[in-house]
């Protein structure tokens, strides 16, 4: 997925982030990965991904709305040998990746879904045992990120894809400015994929280390003391400085570490100690909680 994934990676904007120090990484092997390009000569046609897998690729018909390489814009039937399993609609499809985990084979799809921030998906597809049939195991919610070369770990003998939670980007700060983007890991099994995040609860405690130096970074460069966390009215209220939404991300980053008590705490304590009013601690809690209700964390 080199070539186009490149492409993608030059369209979104790339966080930081530290390392993942899996207890074990050989867990996996992956056995083939390449880019899907749909060109005249052979598309229709069907492309041989390993192991009795085929995917059926074909021109995209609808119209292309948003920006991304034209040659991966395409339709994708997921053949278990002539059997069909499951349609792809019309999207950029970057890339693929066949693991092997034991006897289990996986199957990725990396999908690009368009747009100037956003967002790349991955689809995921599980053969338990050679001879079980294949299924469609599902897809992930959906990451600013692009394409990433290298998505796979291991924690305790576990299959993990990390991905990127970016629901509270535009939490009260523009895109550009926007700190608020955590790692999130989808656990993959022969019969399931799911976020679990509880086994990498250390990464979390340890950034949460990082952004306290953050905070008092950029308090050391305030000139005055603000008002209060947030500037403005009802849905047009955006952080007052840096040091809100390093907060709301340290915040963040204890409630994945599912350190709940913590989490509200210190954010009451520093936001009373930072600003002269507390007023927007009112609004910041319920709508951080809605947010994570709207999936799993």
């Amino acid at each position: 997925m080199k070539r186009f994934a490149a492409f993608v990676l030059g369209m979104v904007l790339l966080h930081a982030a530290a390392p993942v120090s899996g207890d074990d990484k050989g867990c996996f092997t992956i056995l083939s990965e390449d880019d899907l390009v749909c060109r005249a000569e052979y598309c229709p046609g069907a492309f041989d991904a390993g192991d009795g897998v085929r995917f059926r690729m074909a021109p995209g018909l609808s119209e292309r709305k948003l920006m991304g390489p034209p040659v991966t814009w395409m339709s994708i039937t997921v053949l278990d040998t002539d059997a069909p399993v499951r349609d792809l609609p019309d999207s950029f499809y970057i890339g693929y990746a066949l693991l092997a985990q034991g006897d289990a084979r996986y199957w990725m799809i990396g999908e690009y879904t368009g747009g100037m921030h956003c967002c790349a998906r991955y689809h995921f597809f599980s053969r338990p045992a050679p001879d079980q049939a294949l299924r469609y195991l599902g897809a992930t919610a959906g990451s600013a990120e692009g394409i990433d070369e290298e998505p796979f770990l291991c924690r305790n003998g576990a299959l993990y894809l990390e991905d990127w939670d970016t629901r509270f980007l535009y939490f009260h700060t523009p895109y550009a400015q926007s700190q608020l983007i955590l790692p999130t890991h989808y656990r993959l099994t022969p019969s399931s994929m799911s976020v679990d995040n509880l086994p990498f609860r250390s990464r979390y405690l340890e950034e949460v280390k990082a952004v306290d130096a953050d905070i008092n970074e950029a308090v050391s460069k305030r000139t005055s003391r603000p008002t209060a966390l947030l500037l403005g009215k009802d849905k047009g209220e955006f952080f007052s400085d840096e040091v809100g939404q390093l907060l709301v991300k340290r915040t963040l980053l204890y409630l994945y570490a599912r350190q709940d008590k913590t989490a509200w705490q210190t954010m009451e304590r520093d936001v009373r100690k930072l600003y002269r009013q507390d007023g927007g601690l009112k609004r910041i809690r319920p709508e951080i909680l809605k947010i994570l209700t709207e999936g799993p964390y």
